[in-house]
């Protein structure tokens, strides 16, 4: 019989990793630092939730569209955080998000 390694981090709860709270803190000052590309990347989420077949927009998506509109850089793992932010913000904003650590910083419903 094999014998099993030790599990070393993967016996984490969830909630207790400060990741999660330091991100949403970041994505949060971004957005208020950054009206124009906000008001962009909130607007072609809107437009992306009529287009689709279940009325939900790409975090990631809005993400790369804002990029090339704007030329700015903004890291991947921010898109679970400015979606939730967008969530909150509008409820006629839906996105196509998993569970993660930015769900106890945020009032977004996922549905």
């Amino acid at each position: 019989m094999r014998r099993m390694e030790a599990p070393g981090n993967q016996c984490a709860l969830p909630g207790l990793d400060p990741k999660g709270e330091q991100r949403m803190a970041e994505a949060r000052a971004w957005v208020a630092a950054h009206p124009d590309e906000w008001g962009w990347y909130r607007r072609n989420a809107r437009q992306e939730c009529r287009r689709t077949h279940d009325g939900k927009a790409s975090p990631n998506r809005c993400i790369y569209g804002m990029r090339i509109a704007f030329g700015i850089e903004l890291p991947n793992h921010m898109a679970p955080y400015l979606a939730r932010i967008a969530m909150e913000q509008d409820p006629e904003i839906r996105m196509r998000v998993a569970r993660s650590d930015a769900d106890q910083y945020t009032t977004a419903v996922l549905k």
